[in-house]
């Protein structure tokens, strides 16, 4: 399967009415549709999940627009994670600590973030829990998220980014979640380094040297038709890699199931992004 193959989008001023929908700007790129529709087909569902060009700017209206036409909830991507927040008036799990939602309930307008407890479950499933000890790379939003969900799972949590400045206020503004911070990429004596970076999209290899890491996992965030020069460089010195797929695949079975209240039928939804 070819991923760069674009879904229909319509834009919010003139979508259907419909069940389910992932809101982005731009959002042609989702997978979630193929996901979300792979999982009704399978359940005999019969329900609609579109993809929904909605700009910043407009996200209060499209809402109320939506929620009219009879939508049940919705995925949000960039660059509406944040707003998304701002619209919720209640929270379920994390969403109210991160600032940042994913998936909304329409009916209740409950917010919730599926993004942290998929990349724990993943974490999870390739051994990482605990007492591990992680590497996180980059400052930002994501980066913020990560350190307080990793430090909740009881991880020992690092953080390295390009900016020292930048480094160093998020470790002000997290309340002791971080143990320490890097100067230099070394990753020997790490269970996990994440890439939470923007550098992936755009070819640029961070320069990490992975000497001594051998135990640890590389986990790249985003995802493609190609691993990235990050998982590149680190298959290439002998590390267990992973990309940004199977946790696409579970922050969506678990909208799916926060929605509906059902399992979600994970084979299905791999199958449906080529896994």
């Amino acid at each position: 399967m070819d991923i760069s193959e674009e879904v229909e989008v319509f834009e919010w001023r003139d979508v259907p009415s419909g069940d389910f929908a992932v809101l982005g700007d731009p959002v042609g790129h989702s997978l979630s549709p193929r996901m979300h529709e792979a999982a009704y087909r399978v359940l005999d569902l019969d329900l609609t999940y579109r993809a929904v060009r909605v700009p910043y700017e407009d996200f209060g209206e499209a809402m109320d627009r939506l929620r009219s036409l009879g939508y049940q909830g919705v995925n949000c991507t960039v660059p509406l994670k944040e707003v998304a927040f701002e619209w919720c008036p209640s929270f379920l799990g994390l969403a109210g600590e991160l600032g940042s939602v994913n998936t909304i309930n329409l009916v209740t307008q409950q917010g919730t973030n599926t993004d942290l407890p998929g990349f724990l479950k993943v974490c999870e499933d390739f051994g990482v829990g605990s007492g591990a000890r992680v590497l996180i790379l980059g400052a930002g939003g994501t980066a913020r998220s990560l350190v307080v969900g990793c430090s909740r799972a009881g991880m020992d949590v690092w953080l390295w980014n390009r900016s020292v400045d930048r480094r160093d206020r998020l470790v002000g503004e997290m309340d002791g979640r971080v143990s320490g911070v890097m100067d230099s990429l070394e990753v020997n004596g790490f269970d996990l380094v994440v890439n939470a970076t923007s550098a992936s999209l755009s070819g640029v290899d961070l320069g990490v040297n992975w000497e001594g890491g051998s135990r640890a996992l590389a986990f790249e965030l985003a995802y493609g038709n190609k691993l990235s020069p990050f998982l590149v460089s680190a298959r290439d010195a002998g590390l267990r890699v992973i990309d940004g797929f199977p946790m696409l695949v579970e922050q969506g079975a678990l909208a799916f199931e926060y929605w509906l209240g059902k399992a979600a039928p994970r084979e299905a939804m791999l199958r449906a992004v080529g896994l």
